[in-house]
């Protein structure tokens, strides 16, 4: 009995062993969600609902100029390096634009700024004329389509996820 529990004592001090470089890469990302997770945002959606100040969007007159000027930005956690440095771009309704550039370049970071996920450190980003910080911000993304990266696809033909996104965009 004495000999089975060594062994067996053995086998699963070996199998935890082995996972000793895991839980010091998960030590690690751990350290760096809560850091993210110290830096409050200062884009509170829920309050900002329910400020009466903020403008409405009409959707019927939206017009979809975007415009970028002299913007700059660097994130909260990364305050060393702008990715952005005095941007000016602006975006006509019907025309197509594309962002290319290396990893890193601002390429998510114009939609970021544009959808007020961040604020810009510096410049103005407009909407139809107006600096997307005036707006009531769920309406705000009700005005602009937003397809990830990375999008989500759930486990059911094409027509049930556009149903699904369908489906949510109209219980908003």
């Amino acid at each position: 009995m004495a000999l089975f529990c060594l062994m067996f004592g053995a086998m699963h001090l070996g199998t935890a062993n082995a996972m000793g470089p895991d839980t010091a890469k998960a030590s690690v990302a751990l350290q760096r969600i809560f850091g993210f997770i110290k830096y409050p945002s200062s884009i509170n959606a829920v309050e900002m609902d329910k400020e009466d100040k903020l403008k409405r969007i009409n959707f019927d007159k939206v017009e979809g100029v975007i415009q970028f000027k002299d913007v700059w930005f660097r994130y909260p956690t990364r305050k060393e390096e702008f990715v952005l440095k005095g941007l000016n771009l602006t975006i006509n309704p019907g025309e197509s634009v594309a962002l290319v550039g290396e990893s890193g370049c601002g390429k998510s970071t114009f939609v970021n700024l544009l959808m007020r996920f961040y604020d810009a450190d510096q410049g103005e980003v407009l909407f139809d004329g107006v600096n997307v910080k005036e707006y009531n911000l769920h309406d705000l993304r009700m005005a602009i389509s937003l397809v990830m990266q990375e999008p989500i696809i759930f486990n059911y033909t094409i027509l049930e996820n556009i149903l699904y996104g369908d489906l949510n965009a109209t219980n908003s």
